[in-house]
């Protein structure tokens, strides 16, 4: 279809507000492919692009510092920690002065690996007011330490209303480092929220789930030092607290890709 600039706009306004190319075409009555098309601002209607092939900008040194990643990859081991299209081409453009595209990235990679999936994706609209809340969780990541690899635990907290992110990484998940960790992220952030959603970790859930869930003395003291709510999510909602869990795989995906070499916790955190 031929898409006019009043169009146009709405597919890149709704894009920068962050919903689906699923979402955007449903709204607008009009293909995903079109969506696609316009959303990333590279494309402008009534411009007409010069053909140009890939193989004159993958050269052989791009190709050659993506098959590294692969076998990076491959050493490590990390299934959840791997090179990702996105991740090899912002470090083509860091490392190498990559002027290319990132879709041509994306299609190279592909192409290298022999496979492509793409997992459906479900969108739930949710509201959050300023100063509302702020979803926590925790995730797994490989470092090495003073040389030596070793499993580190990344908490990780997001703004429900802005989206902005805390990441902090720590050697276990207990009650002092989910604490410290909470408190950190208050200093962060300049203030608490009104209200904290997360699991029903055992450090702060005495028993009971989601709605039903009691805090452990220790939790509930802390919560109500700080005057904040508590809200537990119910057994595998992941959905309940998805700006989170996308932070899990997001820092994991580009903070430890390739896997980070530090002297310290304490170096590696800052």
């Amino acid at each position: 279809m031929k898409v006019e600039m009043d169009m146009y706009y709405l597919i890149r306004s709704y894009h920068n507000d962050g919903m689906s190319i699923r979402a955007i075409a449903k709204t607008l009555g009009i293909s995903r492919q079109t969506v696609k098309k316009y959303c990333d601002g590279t494309t402008i209607p009534g411009n007409r692009k010069e053909y140009h092939r890939d193989s004159t900008i993958i050269t052989d040194e791009t190709r050659e510092f993506i098959l590294s990643c692969f076998r990076e990859d491959e050493r490590e081991g990390l299934a959840k920690q791997r090179h990702t299209a996105k991740r090899i081409y912002d470090r083509l453009v860091a490392e190498k002065g990559f002027a290319g595209g990132e879709s041509t990235i994306r299609k190279a990679v592909n192409d290298l690996r022999k496979e492509h999936s793409v997992h459906p994706q479900a969108d739930i609209p949710l509201e959050y007011d300023p100063g509302d809340a702020i979803q926590i969780d925790w995730g797994e990541c490989t470092v090495y330490l003073n040389g030596v690899k070793q499993k580190l635990y990344s908490f990780c907290g997001r703004l429900c209303y802005s989206c902005d992110i805390f990441v902090q990484l720590f050697y276990t998940q207990n009650l002092e480092s989910f604490l410290e960790a909470q408190q950190r992220m208050f200093d962060h952030f300049g203030g608490v929220p009104n209200r904290l959603i997360f699991d029903n970790a055992k450090v702060a859930v005495r028993e009971g789930f989601g709605k039903h869930a009691i805090a452990t003395d220790g939790y509930a003291a802390f919560a109500a030092h700080y005057a904040f709510q508590t809200d537990f999510c119910n057994i595998a909602s992941g959905n309940e607290k998805g700006l989170v869990e996308n932070l899990v795989g997001y820092s994991r995906r580009n903070f430890m890709v390739p896997v980070p070499k530090a002297k310290s916790l304490e170096e590696l955190n800052a």
